[in-house]
């Protein structure tokens, strides 16, 4: 639940780790910000779920490593993090009490949690509703930030836009979807070579009749060993990652009425028929036109953040003590 209520409003450029139990720890500075220090407290603070998680799931031998490369990596956000809150202050910017009130009640709202719910929920992550106020606060004042010194100085221009529906047309087009039937001959685990052999000649020979014309529903129907044999073999419709890769491979290239050669899986083999195809039509430009808009701003905002963030790295004193 924590993950919705928690979007720190600026996902798109970093996310601000935090929790409100320390733990005890011989406190030394890790990093110098120019006049400000990142402490090794504020570092197993930030990173205290990612070094869990890594302790937890690597191997002895590559448990070091990356927990020093993971270190390094929650070090350069928090360095990163303390540059914004440095440039916030020096453009002298401002988020009022309303301003995180009104967040506040946005989040409460898209989650469906009253004020009682949501401090419950922040409290079994070890959070108070003041921390949380503070956390929210500096998030926006980042957004803020970010908004002046690069979303509002982007401009993309309506040819642009045209360009990018154009190279893209795949991914504004309605999803292809189409309409499987099978005859399906299991293969037990335990199945020889040879009794495999002579399942997939069972399987070639039924294709064999149905290629003469026999009905392919009959034929499912009192051969197939799916579940969908009474329904005539009938799967229904898929959309592109729904079926196994073997058989997507296969009826995705199909014309309605064809039908496949045996195609292997690991259960058995799948003789298929594409009964019918829909989808794959282009959306319209002007149907689009706002998503297209939000997600070339999102990417040219994201490759000018990281062309900000290294300038200001590159006229601040920064030292790694790490």
């Amino acid at each position: 639940m924590l993950k919705k209520i928690l979007p720190f409003l600026i996902a798109v450029f970093f996310l601000l780790p935090s929790s409100a139990a320390r733990s005890e720890i011989v406190e030394r500075i890790v990093a110098l910000v120019n006049n400000e220090v990142i402490t090794l407290s504020e570092l197993e603070e930030s990173g205290k779920r990612l070094f869990e998680q890594i302790q937890q799931s690597t191997l002895p031998s590559e448990r070091e490593e990356k927990l020093k490369k993971a270190r390094a990596e929650v070090l350069d956000q928090l360095i990163e993090n303390k540059l914004l809150e440095q440039e916030i202050k020096n453009k002298k910017i401002e988020v009022p009490e309303r301003d995180v009130d009104a967040a506040i009640e946005d989040i409460m709202k898209a989650n469906r949690l009253t004020e009682k719910e949501l401090k419950m929920a922040l409290a079994k992550e070890g959070m108070t509703f003041s921390l949380y106020r503070k956390h929210l606060r500096e998030d926006l004042g980042k957004m803020r930030l970010i908004n002046r010194e690069i979303k509002s100085k982007i401009v993309i221009k309506e040819e642009d836009l045209r360009r990018h529906y154009r190279e893209n047309s795949v991914k504004y087009s309605d999803p292809v979807e189409v309409k499987v039937q099978q005859i399906f001959f299991p293969t037990p685990n335990w199945a020889t070579e040879e009794e495999i052999s002579l399942i997939r000649q069972e399987a070639q020979s039924i294709l064999q009749r149905a290629q003469r014309g026999e009905d392919f529903a009959e034929l499912a129907s009192k051969y197939s060993k799916g579940p969908e044999a009474r329904e005539g073999g009938v799967l229904g419709f898929f959309k592109h990652k729904e079926l196994r890769p073997e058989l997507e491979e296969v009826v995705f290239k199909m014309k309605p009425g064809e039908m496949s050669n045996p195609v292997r899986s690991p259960e058995g083999f799948h003789v298929l028929r594409v009964l019918e195809r829909k989808g794959g039509e282009p959306i319209s430009f002007a149907e689009v036109h706002s998503r297209i808009r939000e997600e070339m701003m999102q990417a040219e905002a994201e490759r000018q953040f990281q062309e900000w963030m290294k300038a200001l790295k590159a006229k601040a004193y920064i030292e790694v003590r790490l």
